[in-house]
């Protein structure tokens, strides 16, 4: 005689969105943001990655180039007397462009696992994908390293370098709902901060290589008016040049008005930004841009993000000297700073070899999973 399963003590739920976050609504954000970090300790070792409940809050608030849905799996209170949050799906609905893709995240609590939380999660997101008519799912599974060369559970991606191990939980879970891995993204951090020689020796190495031909200009924050439309140039070309392999990826739609939500979002979530770009002197026209930002509640963390040279001002070496010079500047502004994360593509030679040449080392990666949204197999048991 079989013993009746037990009955979850879980439920789905899809939380509320709130204004603010000290907003009795605002639960789980804040939830979540805790399961993201217990999520990040246990599977890497770190949070860096883990979103704080501010940039959930603000994600949910702008919606102007991609839609988000959000569930939550909840399962008792906290102390606080709010839902306790064990379970956590994204799905991420862009509208400007990509308009197939369905992206989706799916975290569980390492306690919590095992119970059908993630399963539950990923066909509800599954059916609501299908409503909205996308044919494509995107997902990303973080790895702290990569496997050694041989080892008997190394994944290899459909097209360039780069290993995953078919062991990890978010890979196990993926593969069993039908997704394949396409290409591998590098984490790679550079601690800082540098040695004042060692900054100025690649930037006058590179000036040189530049010439008279570029004139650079950094700022905080908002981008000049006078630059803005060049700028989201810059974003789309970024979107459309860089090596995704096999990832069914559309470039992006970007103008000034989409810079300027983005520069609004950041500044909601409390960031600094840092951009240096370098100006074409005979034309007056931006050839590129690198960009760093950072939170204040995360003193010793900076995220190095889009580094982008127009196709006809490369080979000048603008990209080495755009980073190392917005590095100069972001050590003189932030000196208690300790490491600076950035990611590129495993088929990103040009960018890796940039990164190398500054002092990055290779701290982990993701695994850049997708499939039809048609083949996508359901995997409740109920």
């Amino acid at each position: 005689m079989s013993t009746p399963a037990a009955t979850p003590t879980w439920r789905l739920v899809e939380p509320p969105r709130a204004d603010r976050l000290d907003a009795p609504e605002a639960w789980a954000y804040h939830g979540v943001a805790a399961l993201e970090r217990a999520v990040g300790l246990a599977d890497l070792g770190h949070d860096d990655l883990a979103p704080r409940a501010v940039d959930l809050l603000v994600g949910d608030r702008h919606q102007e180039h991609a839609r988000t849905h959000r569930l939550a799996a909840v399962d008792g209170e906290t102390s606080h007397g709010a839902p306790r949050v064990v379970g956590h799906g994204e799905l991420v609905l862009p509208v400007s462009d990509n308009r197939h893709l369905a992206v989706v995240r799916i975290a569980v609590l390492p306690s919590h696992r095992g119970r059908g939380i993630g399963s539950a999660i990923a066909d509800r997101l599954r059916r609501v994908a299908l409503t909205e008519c996308r044919t494509t799912v995107f997902a990303e599974v973080e790895l702290a390293h990569e496997p050694p060369d041989g080892a008997p559970d190394a994944l290899a991606p459909r097209e360039g370098p780069g290993r995953v191990s078919a062991d990890l939980p978010g890979m196990r879970f993926a593969r069993r709902a039908g997704l394949g891995l396409e290409i591998v993204a590098r984490r790679s951090v550079l601690d800082v901060p540098l040695p004042d020689d060692v900054v100025d020796e690649v930037v006058a190495g590179a000036a040189a290589r530049a010439g008279d031909a570029y004139r650079l200009h950094t700022w905080q924050g908002p981008a000049p008016e006078s630059w803005v439309e060049q700028v989201a140039a810059l974003e789309h070309s970024l979107s459309e040049d860089e090596p995704n392999g096999g990832l069914a990826l559309e470039p992006e739609r970007w103008d000034g008005r989409r810079v300027r939500v983005e520069e609004a979002k950041r500044a909601e979530r409390g960031m600094t930004l840092l951009v240096t770009a370098a100006e074409h002197v005979p034309t007056g026209t931006l050839a590129g841009m690198t960009i760093l930002e950072w939170a204040d509640d995360r003193p010793e963390l900076t995220e190095q993000e889009s580094t982008v040279v127009l196709a006809a001002h490369r080979g000048h070496r603008l990209g080495l000297l755009l980073k190392a010079v917005n590095l100069r500047e972001h050590t003189r502004l932030r000196p208690a700073a300790r490491r600076i994360s950035t990611w590129n593509n495993e088929t990103n030679a040009p960018m890796l070899a940039i990164n190398v040449a500054l002092g990055f080392r290779p701290a982990g990666g993701s695994a850049e999973l997708q499939a039809p949204l048609a083949d996508v197999v359901p995997l409740s048991r109920g």
